[in-house]
């Protein structure tokens, strides 16, 4: 389907079919041979329909999934183990929406990281749609089917013509076969894109370009058997959590940040440096820094930076995260990405929960032939959320049609839209043009956990359109919704729009345990130490008394309180216990401290538990470090070397990581006295470790950190 104001389009009447023969290499070394060409593939047509799972949920311009699949099928230098299907003839390895128009390959422009064996406006909704799709995974063989698919079409019915055509993935060779059916039928445009491009879109093999296949025939697209191509590609993968652009937040409530960074290509990196500020105007900027030591090809590590926002007015704050450092970096455009913090005020009467910045840009949106939609997933920053009304931008209603407004809960198939809470006919003159409406629901939502999704739509043949956002940082969070079948909007990286709701906080008694100060995550403890908490009122005035607890292991629970009346709404207090943490052995354990008071009606903010350990120096045999043991290099990365020391008997040796779990024991006949010994961590999960020695007479505990 294709959005009104953007395309202009018209049938061509030329109807040109691909006879072609052989193509590639490109960089990495594919090579493409057809049917028709001595050596390529011979056409043979793998019926999977009686062997496969049918796949429900296509629809219009919608992809579902993922599919996974037993590992070593390998698509350029990294295996996938899983893949979206599209409806619109594709393989997607990241579950993009690809939509008209339909790039050419390879481009750096999203999305990226496909297999195209037909893509094209290919259409399964709508009565009687004969389309179908199976799919296949066994053995060394992954195969999609797409049987019967007509093209969509702006009329009634929505859809003309018949694709039917696969593609099969071969794990033994990493060969990639698409077969051809049968094609009738013309689309928009002729408007098809045929061909593989990888996770970069620096590199693809396109077969070719606003062509129609013909029937009985295959293209087969070969793996090189080595390649010397080197990519040396290093970026953000994403900000403050995956797959989005934007988290709403409180105002005066500090926000972890943190930002994913992975290796992209197929070349061990080190030494990333990472930078990430937060900027709004009037605002001092909040700066953080961060390195990566090593990432091999295709991993990602997660930085939580040091400075945590707190955000002193509502409004959008700009978080830009940036790597440097990379030697020969293969693409610059994944070196910075931003993302956007919504700050709302929780002490105001309404609440506006909307990802756009609210002034309009450009023209707006509407889908052809109507009956298309957006969406947005939203996450409320506080609970209970009560939602009031929807807020919504209409640029123009030049039918005078009005829109359907939706809301739905997220206990759909993987957290997708499930449950319909809501659903108001905004009629049109109720609401204004060039401004924000709000269209007061007639029962108000409220959400207890989770989040929700807002829907805006046409009602079918209308040409109402919704305004546009197209400022960065965009939220990635909008959906197009199709013939009632949802998808990630097809420029979902670069557009938002202005769609919400108004809310309302429900006026509850709330104490949180917002912030433990003292100790930190894996520290360890020589010495007895006072816990110190920030506790924070995130509901209405308290006037009741507040316990505070705590329990280190197996230790009895330490308890102490607070005044009633002592926190008015949105007030925090640093609380320092009078008991400190201690242990009559070393010990590692969860330290999990809490708060408790009657009355407290949301009780997932009360607890924090973190991983400590509390070391106890032992002399009742010998002196500690008789044996001068020592442990090189710290941190380790794979391997590391144990020096015994001045040990001169059989040595009893223990590994056991800081929740005291044992990861490795082991006996060493130190004969002579200067042995050492080699120790291979290689698969061990990163963190902090204690290594015990002890011959029977002396013991000796060393730490060390695993990278």
């Amino acid at each position: 389907m294709k959005k009104f104001l953007l395309f202009g389009l018209a049938f061509i009447s030329l109807q040109v079919h691909a006879q072609l023969g052989a193509g590639g290499p490109d960089a990495y070394g594919y090579t493409w041979k057809d049917s028709n060409e001595p050596g390529g593939p011979t056409f043979a047509w793998f019926n999977i329909t009686t062997i496969g799972t049918q796949v429900t949920g296509l629809s219009d311009d919608n992809v579902v999934g993922p599919f996974g699949f037993v590992s070593g099928f390998k698509y350029y230098w990294y295996n996938p183990e899983q893949v979206w299907i599209g409806s619109n003839g594709y393989l997607s390895f990241n579950g993009a929406n690809i939509a008209s128009p339909f790039p050419i390959i390879p481009s750096t422009v999203a999305p990226q990281d496909f297999i195209a064996p037909f893509l094209s406006d290919l259409n399964f909704a709508g009565t009687a749609n004969p389309g179908s799709c199976y799919f296949y995974s066994s053995g060394d063989t992954i195969c999609v089917s797409w049987l019967n698919v007509p093209f969509w079409v702006n009329a009634n019915p929505s859809y003309t013509g018949s694709n039917s055509f696969q593609v099969i993935l071969n794990r033994a060779d990493s060969s990639i076969t698409f077969n051809y059916l049968a094609q009738s039928g013309l689309t928009q445009s002729n408007d098809i894109t045929i061909g593989i491009e990888n996770i970069t879109g620096q590199l693809g093999l396109q077969h070719s370009k606003n062509v129609y296949p013909v029937a009985n025939y295959s293209i087969k697209f070969y793996h090189p058997q080595t390649t010397t191509y080197q990519a040396r590609d290093g970026g953000v993968n994403w900000n403050l959590n995956e797959g989005n652009g934007a988290v709403f937040t409180k105002t005066n409530s500090p926000k972890v940040l943190s930002s994913s960074i992975k290796n992209f290509g197929n070349q061990p990196l080190s030494n990333i440096i990472v930078n990430s500020t937060v900027t709004r105007t009037g605002f001092t900027s909040l700066n953080n820094t961060g390195a990566v030591g090593s990432l091999a090809a295709g991993q990602d590590s997660v930085i939580a930076f040091t400075n945590t926002l707190t955000p002193p007015t509502p409004g959008i704050y700009n978080m830009n995260t940036v790597v440097s450092g990379i030697t020969g970096d293969l693409v610059a455009a994944n070196n910075t990405l931003r993302a956007k913090i919504i700050a709302v005020d929780t002490t105001a009467l309404s609440i506006d929960l909307d990802y756009s910045d609210g002034l309009p840009d450009g023209a707006g949106l509407s889908w052809s032939g109507g009956s298309g939609g957006i969406g947005y997933y939203i996450t409320p920053p506080y609970y209970p959320c009560k939602i009031d009304a929807y807020r919504m931008y209409i640029t123009a209603d030049a039918t005078m049609s009005g829109c359907i407004l939706k809301i739905f809960d997220d206990n759909g198939l993987n957290g997708g839209p499930g449950t319909l809470l809501d659903s108001t006919f905004a009629v049109s003159g109720t609401f204004a043009l060039n401004s924000y409406s709000n269209v007061v629901l007639s029962t108000p939502v409220t959400i207890s956990s989770g989040g929700f999704y807002v829907l805006w739509e046409m009602p079918g043949g209308s040409s109402i359109t919704l305004a546009r956002d197209l400022t960065l940082p965009i939220s990635y969070r909008a959906f197009e919704v199709l013939g009632g079948s949802w998808a990630g909007y097809r420029a979902r990286s670069t557009e938002d729009f202005l769609l919400g709701v108004q809310t309302s906080v429900i006026l509850v008694e709330d104490i949180a345990a917002s912030q433990l100060i003292q100790p930190t995550p894996n520290t360890t403890l020589t010495s007895p130490t006072a816990p110190i908490l920030k506790i924070r009122n995130e509901g209405v005035l308290i006037n009741r008394a507040i316990s505070l607890k705590y329990r280190f292991g197996s230790n009895p629970v330490v308890t102490e309180n607070l005044f009633a009346n002592i926190l008015g709404p949105g007030d925090s207090l640093t609380y320092t216990f009078n008991t400190p943490i201690s242990a009559s052995t070393t010990t590692s354990a969860n330290l999990c401290i809490w708060v408790e008071m009657n009355g407290d009606l949301i009780r997932g903010n009360d607890t924090i538990c973190i991983p400590i350990t509390y070391q106890v120096s032992n002399t009742s045999i010998s002196e500690v470090n008789s044996f001068n043991a020592r442990i090189y290099p710290n941190p380790v990365k794979d391997i590391m070397t144990l020096d015994l020391g001045t040990a001169e008997n059989v040595i009893h040796i223990t590994i056991s990581d800081v929740q005291g779990r044992k990861v490795k024991e082991l006996q060493y006949n130190n004969e002579d006295g200067t042995s050492s010994l080699v120790l291979n961590t290689e698969g061990w999960s990163p963190g902090v470790y204690h290594l015990k020695l002890t011959d029977g007479k002396a013991q000796q505990l060393l730490r060390f950190v695993k990278m």
